[in-house]
């Protein structure tokens, strides 16, 4: 089979594919419906090879600049503004309030407050620069960070030894916070990348041998890339319980507290590492396809939509115009197959008027042959 007519694609030279690899584990032996159990801790090792074989310069930039935000952000010596509790009498962080919190803390703890924000705005850049893909899911990423964090100040506010002394009412933070995050991580970003993942097989991998569609989509496998979003849910929801558990606490104190100090740094850090994960896999498995990681909802939305500047595929034996049409956004669109059916919409997805699939399989009006989307648009893949 020449390079051209390999189903899987163009791949990172060395690269070991997971259709190729041996599971770490075996649950599945004790039940078939484990198999996840399987993918998920086989995956996820992988998954980490791949960064650290494909990061470049920028990527460890990113992660310097979480580091140093983490830090700064959390530097208390030879301040004492942390170990000392602070004056309770102040609170707030509004600037044109006299008597806020923001104005009430020394110059050099205000100093590292504005270089923390301006640190982690360079984070926030230097994602949007290498995962040009992933620029709103970035967003939404350190808004379920922010909205945890503020959850747990919320609960510590009115209860500083949370979970200990606390009523009803100090859960409501946390609760809007975790509704948020769970949100966020399962329909703005799991769902997307889901979804696009599934396009992407069946437009980019499309073949009549179902054995290589199957190594397609285990090649293609999101199970350590939802472990690794879990993981990132953790991870924040300790850093946020430990650094509101750290200021919470009113003196005298009664120990050095160094323990939630230090698993909010760890944990802040590590949550910064696993949002990059995050952000960079979907970047890798689509290579350089043009299209955008959105849920199927938004992509028929987005194909309702179609102009004149849309590509225009054609038949790989005749070079004749083919029906199927390329959007800006990479959304492949394509006539219903149904002989009774005049609807449209992306390739693989269900028609919007009879609700079956639209094949990834294009018969050309000229000469009769059936070509996969991947065939009329030509374009370069990860692998």
């Amino acid at each position: 089979m020449s390079e051209e007519d390999d189903p899987r694609g163009d791949e990172p030279e060395g690269m070991v594919r997971l259709s190729e690899k041996p599971t770490a584990t075996d649950f599945v032996e004790w039940h078939e419906s484990l198999e996840w159990i399987d993918h998920m801790l086989t995956d996820f090792p992988h998954k980490i090879r791949l960064a650290i074989s494909n990061w470049s310069g920028l990527n460890l930039l990113a992660l310097s600049l979480a580091g140093l935000a983490t830090i700064t952000g959390a530097w208390d010596f030879g301040i004492g503004e942390l170990s000392g509790g602070g004056d309770y009498r102040f609170s707030g962080i509004s600037i044109f309030n006299p008597e806020s919190g923001l104005f009430a803390i020394s110059s050099t703890s205000f100093f590292l407050t504005i270089v923390s924000g301006a640190l982690w705005l360079g984070f926030i850049g230097v994602n949007w620069q290498i995962f040009p893909l992933m620029r709103s899911h970035a967003i939404a990423l350190m808004a379920g960070i922010v909205s945890v964090q503020i959850g747990m100040i919320s609960a510590h506010a009115g209860a500083p030894d949370f979970p200990f002394g606390t009523n009803i009412t100090d859960f409501l933070g946390i609760f809007v916070g975790e509704a948020i995050l769970v949100f966020i991580l399962i329909v703005v970003i799991y769902r997307s990348v889901i979804e696009t993942r599934d396009l992407h097989v069946q437009t980019r991998h499309q073949h009549p041998d179902p054995y290589e569609m199957e190594r397609a989509k285990r090649d293609h496998s999101l199970a350590g890339w939802t472990l690794a979003i879990f993981l990132f849910a953790l991870c924040i929801n300790l850093a946020g319980f430990a650094g509101a558990a750290h200021v919470a606490q009113r003196p005298p104190f009664e120990s050095s507290r160094m323990f939630s100090y230090l698993v909010y740094i760890l944990f802040t850090m590590l949550s910064a590492a696993l949002m990059m994960l995050i952000l960079w896999y979907p970047q890798f498995m689509l290579g350089g396809t043009t299209l955008t990681i959105e849920s199927e909802a938004s992509r028929m939305a987005t194909a309702a939509i179609i102009d004149s500047s849309n590509s225009i595929g054609t038949c790989p034996s005749c070079d004749t115009p083919s029906t199927a049409q390329m959007t800006a956004n990479g959304i492949i669109i394509s006539a219903c197959n149904s002989p009774d059916c005049n609807g449209e919409g992306p390739v693989g997805q269900d028609c919007p008027i009879c609700e079956m699939e639209i094949s990834a399989i294009i018969e050309c009006a000229s000469c009769g042959t059936g070509a996969s989307v991947s065939d009329l648009f030509p374009m370069e893949d990860a692998w």
